[in-house]
């Protein structure tokens, strides 16, 4: 068994612990997060496995625009196209497809991590989800952090190797926790039993 296979199992672990939850918070933000994970397994299976980069970031992209639905409501997909538009020219300047296929994860990230504080601050899940929801969020982005910095050098940016590695070993202390918690994140728990219905940003 490859370190690879160990990696994308665990990702089918967390799809599984979030489609097999039976006691959901609110049905939408179920649904929203469990095609989420979905689409995280699409991706992790053409990263970790086919080692497909411009398809996997595809499917993260994706995965984004699920998370900036759930936290922020349809109206974060109007800013879709905006979110084209320098990757778009980039591509056409250098035909770098994995390049800018990155800037649009990059940008649909920053989009939905804004959107997620703002849910939270308004309460939209009681405590125990919204500590989930946040700490998954943020461990997700401190692991794509990680890539960029172990990526740094497929773009001419040199990077010591000492902070490489640390990047590259971090990548999977941030991810399979941050997939985890957002995997948990739509359940209803005993403390959060009597809460009122998700708030929604729609």
């Amino acid at each position: 068994m490859t370190i690879d296979f160990i990696k994308f199992l665990a990702i089918v672990i967390c799809f599984a612990i979030a489609i097999t939850g039976r006691n959901a918070l609110n049905g939408r933000d179920y649904r929203l997060l469990s095609a989420a994970l979905l689409f995280t397994l699409f991706a992790d299976f053409f990263l970790v496995i086919l080692h497909n980069y411009p398809i996997g970031v595809a499917f993260f992209c994706v995965v984004q625009v699920l998370y900036n639905v759930r936290f922020g409501g349809k109206k974060r997909l109007k800013i879709l196209p905006f979110v084209l538009v320098i990757p778009a020219v980039i591509f056409a300047v250098y035909g770098n497809i994995l390049v800018a296929v990155s800037l649009v994860y990059a940008q649909l990230f920053f989009l939905s991590y804004a959107a997620m504080v703002r849910s939270v601050r308004k309460g939209a899940w009681p405590a125990p989800n919204s500590l989930l929801v946040f700490i998954g969020m943020t461990a997700f982005f401190l692991c794509d952090i990680c890539v960029a910095i172990w990526n740094l050098g497929e773009i001419n940016v040199e990077v010591s190797a000492a902070v490489a590695n640390f990047a590259n070993y971090a990548i999977w202390l941030f991810y399979a926790p941050s997939q985890i918690c957002l995997a948990l994140s739509a359940r209803r728990f005993a403390a959060s039993a009597c809460k009122g219905e998700l708030w929604s940003p729609d």
